[in-house]
């Protein structure tokens, strides 16, 4: 990975997120997109769409992640004991015990979990400081914000600013090529809650259904599926399987990324950790595929402390890449490759003998 995209995973993995209260990577977001004379929009829900056009003949796709990730928010405060709700997923072991970072529109500060998870995720913390304005304030573990060793980048939170990292770096790329495409990049809030900003997209036609949608996600490391050995193209997740037209073209795709560019190489898994955004748009009738990082200490689960999640380096290089390739050749489809053309011509030499058998 160059210095430039490493940077921008860095900085982007380092941000305050969490469900609700994604404003920091919004604002990244728009950034980065003004810098490039990229188009932004936002719906009604907050979600936002960087576009980039190099050619309006070129076939529209979008690459779409969520900007959250499991944290809280304060419900009250009395001095430096507060009172807050835990949103998306957690391991109740962890509590109480454990090192929070807390943030408030000034500043960051620590705190540590004092009770257990209780009814509805409400838990308490103590401060390092009063909380004397509470309204607005959330947080999420205190890790790391990022470490890299090796091909290892460790981090509070990969899922899923890691993704929006990628799909950053390829709209960067392709506006430095000035290449010939119209990719959609699709940046989602509070999926972590129930999936709530892919609803959104829904319900507000933010993405016209002409528009193919790749949904790209950090997800739990399973056999088949393992961190180092490149991106996963996901055929479904726990609930739904996605349109096998889109996957069987991604998948060609990729085959020739590892035929012609060393060292990439990719992996093919069912995925099956979690419900990702894609099954939203599958069930609204959106043409669906997906993407994944292999991903370590899935939501900061570890045997008794929260732990920062991890992902390859490379596999993050080699998402991009094929990222790229999806941008510049959209699933059209068709299936009938080469291979398929193949096979149908050993059919018909062989098909006599099937009849008169």
């Amino acid at each position: 990975m160059n210095k430039q995209t490493l940077k921008l995973f860095t900085d982007l993995l380092a941000l305050p997120t969490a469900p609700f209260h994604e404003a920091l990577v919004s604002q990244f977001i728009r950034a980065f997109a003004k810098k490039r004379n990229l188009p932004v929009k936002s719906d009604k829900y907050g979600n936002l769409i960087v576009r980039y056009t190099g050619d309006k003949k070129a076939k529209p796709v979008a690459l779409t992640a969520h900007m959250d990730h499991p944290g809280f928010e304060v419900l009250s405060a009395e001095g430096r004991d507060v009172k807050a709700r835990w949103l998306g997923g957690c391991d109740p072991n962890h509590f109480p015990g454990s090192r929070l970072t807390v943030v408030t529109p000034t500043e960051q500060v620590s705190g540590r979990v004092t009770s257990a998870l209780g009814e509805g995720k409400v838990f308490e913390f103590r401060a390092s400081k009063p909380l004397t304005e509470p309204e607005g304030v959330f947080g999420y573990w205190g890790l790391e914000p990022v470490v890299i060793k090796g091909d290892i980048i460790r981090t509070k939170g990969a899922d899923n600013l890691a993704s929006c990292a990628a799909i950053l770096a390829v709209l960067d790329r392709l506006q430095k090529e000035r290449a010939s495409a119209d990719l959609w990049g699709v940046f989602t809030r509070a999926e972590e809650v129930g999936l709530v900003g892919a609803g959104g997209i829904v319900a507000a036609r933010t993405v016209p259904k002409r528009v193919q949608m790749i949904v790209l996600e950090t997800s739990k490391e399973l056999p088949g599926a393992t961190i180092g050995d490149g991106p996963v193209i996901r055929v479904g997740d726990r609930m739904s399987v996605f349109d096998p037209k889109v996957e069987y073209a991604v998948h060609v795709l990729a085959q020739g990324l590892e035929a012609k560019v060393k060292p990439f190489k990719f992996q093919r898994q069912l995925m099956s950790g979690g419900v990702c955004e894609a099954t939203v748009y599958v069930l609204h009738g959106y043409t669906v595929g997906a993407l994944a990082f292999p991903l370590g200490n899935y939501h900061n689960q570890s045997k008794r402390w929260p732990a920062p999640e991890y992902i390859s380096l490379s596999d993050a290089d080699g998402m991009i890449s094929l990222c790229h390739a999806i941008a510049l050749n959209p699933p059209s489809g068709e299936t009938r490759t080469p291979m398929q053309k193949r096979f149908e011509e050993g059919f018909k030499r062989q098909e006599m003998r099937l009849s008169d058998t």
